[in-house]
């Protein structure tokens, strides 16, 4: 397979798509799932003259000498540079889209591409884009050199996806916790090498979830969906503010109630999420704890860590029920919704009789 390096002007996409010589979407390419916000900053890059990642477009030449072209990868740019200057995609419903995604003091705020200025359209028509142009018509080829150029790089782990992809509130206060906070790395509860491709910030997402909604699955695809969920929100999604309060005073919250986490069982990542989302559905319910019951549930979450640890080692030995529930989501897929569901239950009926009588509505 040859290849060579170029550049095509935005002109050169718009053209050889109207022509019907650009498949911006072959069968192995995922559907579309930028955000609003997404495309915005994407649009705002062309028109600030930054660079943006390189386009892979497969070229294939017939028998009768006419050139068609693929987008192997940069789907999602191409699509959206397209959608602005209002070409139709006949798949979509907001071509010619507006920049009302962008901060407000941006020049280009609220504007569509005709709304543009005349040199601002001259120059965004005028863009290069990077492009690496893949000589042949065999889709197994392409397949196969993509498969060799992953094994010698470093996949991203869904976490780096996410911070190249989301640009949202929710993206940004996901982060800003997790870069402010020491507590994670200092007690091993997130290890140096999962911080180090942002499992960090993944491990205060699921957190911040957890406040909101209760226990929720930890697959890749269920963060995935709340990022995408919150992405269009301007500078903050719903309770966003009740939410960072209510996540930082739990933190606190574990900080009195379980002091040398990292000797004992709470410490443990799905131990931990199981005790933080637990005690942020408390306090947000019931209030919090006075003094004297911190230092009581102390004992209390001690006492009940020992007794699940008594339980993992012997599965014969008589314990209470709830010990008994919480050992055994501990088997096997600890973090899916429903495991995590019964330790929240089991961990709140421990820990409730330390919480303020509930607040009457």
């Amino acid at each position: 397979m040859n290849f060579n390096s170029t550049e095509y002007a935005i002109t050169w996409f718009r053209n050889e798509f109207q022509k019907g010589a650009l498949d911006i979407r072959p069968p192995y390419q995922r559907a579309p799932v930028w955000a609003d916000r997404q495309k915005n900053a994407l649009v705002e890059s062309v028109l600030l003259k930054l660079p943006i990642p390189e386009v892979y477009i497969q070229e294939s030449v017939d028998d009768a000498g006419d050139t068609t072209h693929a987008v192997v990868d940069g789907q999602q740019r191409i699509r959206t540079i397209l959608q602005f200057i209002g070409v139709d995609l006949d798949d979509e419903a907001d071509n010619d889209f507006c920049l009302d995604k962008l901060p407000a003091q941006s020049p280009w705020f609220g504007l569509t591409f005709s709304e543009l200025s005349d040199d601002d359209r001259r120059r965004f028509w005028s863009y290069r884009l990077s492009v690496r142009v893949l000589e042949t018509d065999s889709e197994e080829e392409i397949r196969d050199m993509f498969k060799r150029l992953n094994k010698y790089t470093m996949p991203l782990r869904p976490q780096e996806l996410r911070n190249a992809t989301y640009i949202g509130p929710f993206a940004q206060l996901a982060t800003s916790l997790a870069d402010d906070l020491d507590y994670f790395a200092e007690n091993r509860i997130v290890s140096p090498g999962s911080i180090r491709r942002m499992g960090d910030i993944e491990f205060v997402a699921e957190l911040l979830i957890g406040v909101m909604h209760g226990p929720q699955g930890g697959s890749a695809k269920i963060i995935d969906d709340y990022y995408a969920q919150f992405e269009d929100y301007e500078d903050e999604f719903p309770h966003q503010r009740e939410t960072r309060d209510q996540f930082l005073a739990t933190l606190e919250l574990i900080e009195r109630a379980v002091p040398g986490i990292r000797r004992v069982r709470w410490g443990n990542k799905a131990d931990f999420y199981s005790l933080f989302v637990a005690l942020a559905h408390l306090t947000r319910s019931m209030g919090q704890p006075s003094a004297r019951n911190v230092r009581l549930m102390r004992d209390r979450l001690a006492q009940f860590a020992n007794e699940v640890d008594e339980r993992q080692a012997d599965d014969e030995l008589r314990v209470p029920p709830a010990v008994q529930k919480y050992a055994r989501t501990l088997a096997s897929r600890a973090n899916d919704k429903a495991r995590r569901g019964e330790r929240h239950r089991a961990l709140t009926a421990v820990l409730a009789p330390y919480f303020p009588a509930r607040r009457t509505s």
